[in-house]
């Protein structure tokens, strides 16, 4: 059975990526690890759960539909692009 905790090595095979590179990322935080003393490992479940929504790429088609849902929403309940952007702009303020 694959261990659950992996090494940077482990980590790079798994993703078939250099190791370097895997260092990288991490150093940017572009991947999920945790750095126990001069050691950095990774979760499986946590990689797998992080390939997944990464890899979800939206079409220009979801982007429409979207849209069109938003709209119609905002439109049966009377919700002014002005109202929204207010709250945007309060919420920003409160951090």
């Amino acid at each position: 059975m694959p261990s659950e905790v992996m090494t940077v090595e482990e980590l790079a095979e798994y993703l078939k990526l250099d190791p370097q590179t895997i260092y990288r990322r991490f150093r940017r935080g572009q991947l999920p690890g945790v750095r126990i003393g001069r050691a950095i490992r990774f979760k499986r479940d946590v990689i797998d759960n992080w390939l997944r929504v990464t890899s979800y790429r939206w079409t220009a088609k979801d982007r429409e539909e979207l849209r069109e849902w938003a709209e119609a929403f905002a439109r049966e309940r009377a919700i002014r692009e002005r109202d929204v952007t207010q709250v945007v702009r309060r919420r920003r303020r409160r951090g």
